[in-house]
């Protein structure tokens, strides 16, 4: 059992025998699993259409038409029929990979291959059987592992293609006009069912694997790129997304602004409070922060103790400055008592400013706002200071 309260840790608690989560996290679930999900579906197809173009082939030599009688006959040009629509529905997602179609249309076509080639499959095994050439059975067996491929399409969908490929098996058996190939159709219509609950008791649980790994990993990776009290991003998470939005920032000629807020006189606090209440304050400023912000390639992150940084993209020193002081504002604000600040009664934060340079790099840009910030500290804390340069 998992200790964090992330979302992935609370659907581990909550269970999902269904192979279902809660909408927000299925949709990333479903995001997750279409990784690569062109790929696989173009070399599923493309297998699919070689192993159905050869067992058609096969068809020209081992059926003699000369020794069949006009009703096996008849039963021809259906057998042909059936084999061109089970390649048109092999050929649908093979395309829709091909051109990237949308994910939705691209699991409608897998779900009507699916249909297509099952039912396609056992007619033909069928027909053989009524015009007494070789067929292979062994091939519908092959075809329900098929059926249970692991795609993104949920296990019930594939549920459903087999219950249907079932179905049209259980109908040739009852509509065959022979004691003989009716009685050799129901002991395939048994190998099929049976076939069916164990692949999809193994797809049952190769899915519910798959959901408990993406569970772990997405909580191990939140966890890593997270502080874990504030829900905040971490260091390692600004460090990483500081020098990627700098180089955005160059190429699309945008400003860029870095606050750093540190709460006033923290350790005092602890002092006189305890340290869980310390942590009460911490996340009552982190709400403060986090609602400076509101672009997307916008940021806050806990960077300390009780040191956090805003970085805003887009914002020109004027707007980036006006946020800061409206953050100092906020937190004071939520009027939390803080007897042991010689500042004022409540809680206050001092915050310090710099905006991005062309010289800069990731630590000098973050060294200037450091040096703002002990700045704004040293000249009464309980404000927001930018470099000289930028100042009102």
């Amino acid at each position: 059992m998992l200790a964090s309260s992330t979302k992935y840790a609370l659907q581990l608690r909550r269970g999902f025998r269904w192979l279902r989560f809660d909408a927000s996290l299925e949709a990333e679930y479903r995001a997750y699993c279409n990784n690569n999900e062109y790929t696989r579906v173009l070399w599923f197809s493309a297998i699919c259409m070689l192993l159905w173009g050869g067992f058609a082939l096969l068809d020209f030599w081992r059926i003699d038409t000369a020794a069949l009688d006009a009703h096996q006959q008849a039963l021809l040009p259906h057998l042909r029929g059936v084999r061109l629509g089970v390649a048109a529905a092999i050929a649908a997602p093979l395309l829709c990979a091909l051109w990237r179609s949308p994910m939705r249309v691209l699991h409608t076509a897998l779900v009507l291959l699916g249909v297509g080639l099952s039912c396609g499959a056992v007619f033909a095994v069928y027909v053989h059987k009524l015009l007494g050439v070789p067929h292979e059975a062994a091939i519908l067996v092959l075809v329900m592992l098929g059926v249970f491929t692991p795609f993104a399409t949920s296990l019930w969908l594939h549920v459903l293609v087999a219950l249907l490929y079932l179905a049209c098996a259980a109908a040739l058996t009852w509509a065959a006009p022979l004691p003989v190939v009716r009685a050799e159709m129901l002991r395939l219509d048994v190998v099929l069912a049976l076939s069916a609950l164990v692949v999809g008791f193994a797809a049952y649980w190769h899915e519910y694997q798959r959901r408990e790994q993406f569970l772990y990993r997405g909580d191990a990776h939140w966890l890593a790129m997270r502080d874990v009290l504030t829900g905040l991003y971490n260091r390692r998470m600004l460090n990483h997304h500081l020098e990627q939005v700098m180089a955005q920032a160059r190429r699309e000629g945008q400003p860029l602004a870095l606050l750093l807020v540190d709460v006033d006189h923290f350790k005092a606090y602890n002092d006189a409070h305890g340290h869980l209440q310390g942590d009460a304050v911490l996340q009552q400023v982190a709400q403060v922060v986090l609602a400076c912000i509101g672009r997307p390639l916008d940021m806050v992150a806990r960077v300390g103790g009780e040191e956090f940084a805003v970085l805003l993209y887009g914002s020109d020193a004027a707007h980036a400055r006006a946020l800061g002081q409206s953050l100092v504002a906020g937190v004071r604000q939520r009027a939390l008592a803080h007897g042991a600040s010689p500042v004022a009664e409540v809680v206050t934060v001092s915050v310090g400013g710099a905006m991005l340079q062309a010289e800069d790099r990731p630590q000098s840009l973050y060294a200037r706002a450091d040096r703002v910030l002990y700045q704004a500290k040293n000249s009464g804390r309980d404000r927001c200071n930018w470099e000289a340069a930028l100042q009102a």
